[in-house]
């Protein structure tokens, strides 16, 4: 008989606005249920896959029909199991250790027995990668059947389970087997290489200590200047009768301490100038002109526009 989740799920109870957990640990329950399962089916004590011998390499390619894959890691894959009564977990056999998914699953699921998946889960993307099916409803399949028979079955599982998982924290995903046909097109030295070969019971991986890799350069970053901020300057100009000249004008900050005699970039401002300035003066945007180490006037300001203060001017 069925028994309802009881064991290693998210606390959902209304606790204010705490989100559950992404992931989490098995508890004790879960981690027996586990070790039953393997005592059930030994061949999930062993490990699933072998590096490919050299020696054995040309046999093995041209005995077997193979498919390949690019491996997330050097790790060994992990597996995912469905069992009754308890939330979806990957467990690593390795380390001795997994965690659960807020997976939903149709009604009835798992009740024929459990099911067992070679998964490996890349966190860097968030994604769950299912690479083969290895008990399918308390069935072995990895020793009785050839990959394309467990990979057919694997299809009608993933279409089994709901397309939607709100849930969910990963994205599932089944791999894309490559041919060898294709291999030599999307072959990359620095990866490590899942190779599945047809006959069941069997599957390898490949370090390529072969092919020279090339030695990467360093690069130093580029720093990302930033365009200049713009400040605008505002002070008051007045007409500036001393000397003589025309379009001289002398510059206050907003404490009317005096900044210095700017000229006029333009004739149309310095007529402009002329004709709007009076002895109360204007409010202008004034720009330091190295050349000449004075102020320029670009433009008259609207009247209500803010002093800048002397600390903001160079003294000319």
């Amino acid at each position: 008989m069925s028994r309802s989740i009881t064991n290693s799920r998210p606390v959902t109870e209304d606790r204010g606005a705490k989100r559950p957990p992404r992931f989490n640990r098995l508890d004790e329950d879960h981690i027996k249920a586990i070790e039953t399962i393997c005592r059930r089916h030994p061949i999930l004590l062993n490990r699933m896959e072998v590096h490919l011998p050299g020696h054995r390499a040309k046999e093995i390619f041209n005995r077997e029909k193979l498919l390949v894959w690019p491996k997330f890691d050097r790790r060994p894959a992990c597996y995912l199991f469905f069992i009754d009564g308890y939330a979806p977990c990957l467990w690593d056999p390795n380390r001795q250790e997994g965690l659960t998914f807020r997976w939903l699953l149709p009604p009835g699921f798992g009740q024929k027995g459990a099911t067992v998946c070679l998964a490996n889960l890349l966190k860097g993307e968030s994604t769950l990668q299912i690479e083969d099916l290895l008990i399918y409803e308390g069935q072995d399949l990895w020793s009785r059947q050839p990959f394309s028979s467990r990979w057919s079955t694997l299809k009608t599982l993933w279409n089994r389970l709901p397309a939607e998982q709100p849930l969910l924290a990963v994205k599932p995903r089944i791999v894309e087997p490559i041919s060898l046909e294709d291999w030599e097109t999307q072959y990359d030295a620095s990866l490590s290489w899942t190779i599945q070969p047809e006959s069941p019971g069997q599957r390898f991986y490949w370090w390529d200590s072969i092919t020279p890799v090339a030695p990467s350069q360093f690069r130093a970053p580029a720093l990302k200047r930033d365009a200049e901020v713009h400040v605008q300057i505002c002070a008051l100009a007045k007409p500036y009768t001393k000397i003589g000249l025309p379009d001289a004008y002398s510059l206050e900050a907003s404490d009317g301490a005096h900044i210095g005699i700017a000229s006029i970039s333009t004739m149309s401002l310095s007529q402009q100038m002329r004709s709007e300035c009076g002895p109360t003066g204007l409010r202008v945007e004034v720009i330091w002109n190295d050349d000449f180490k004075k102020y320029q006037i670009s433009k008259i300001l609207d009247q209500i526009i803010p002093l800048s203060a002397a600390s903001f001017f160079r003294r000319a």
